[in-house]
């Protein structure tokens, strides 16, 4: 069960500085490339038409390197859930990436984005115990 925990002003710093850190030219030509380039069904095709060392290849790690991040940070306690949830673009982004990381998890390693996947796990339990339309689940 996801609990509302209200966010401190230590929460939006360090929010802030994850978003900072996570601006940058690299980052922002993965995201514009997920957004409007990516495409593959699953794991299998996702090899075949980006193969590793690739420019869409490092853009789709960049991609799960940050979730990876901010599932570590998330999880730990040291990120306030409800503060990133309600700007995080995961909810959106992972019904494509879940099929990708799962094939991936099954060749290398079950510990490959691991906090990305529980990340966007918690995201959906969060947004169906949490989050209201409206602004309406946010406390004051």
């Amino acid at each position: 069960m996801v609990t509302y925990k209200k966010p401190t002003k230590r929460d939006a710093e360090l929010l802030l500085q994850l978003m900072h850190s996570q601006s940058t030219p690299a980052m922002n030509e993965a995201m514009t490339w997920f957004m409007k380039g990516f495409s593959a069904k699953d794991y299998k095709e996702f090899k075949s038409k980006y193969p590793e060392g690739s420019p869409e290849y490092n853009n789709l790690s960049r991609v799960l390197s940050m979730f990876e991040l901010d599932g570590t940070l998330v999880s730990h306690g040291l990120l306030n859930e409800n503060l990133y949830f309600d700007m995080s673009g995961i909810g959106f982004m992972w019904d494509r990436l879940a099929p990708i990381v799962a094939g991936w998890r099954k060749e290398v390693s079950p510990a490959l984005w691991e906090n990305a996947v529980w990340l966007a796990e918690r995201q959906k339990q969060w947004s169906k115990e949490v989050w209201k339309p409206g602004l309406k689940w946010k406390k004051k």
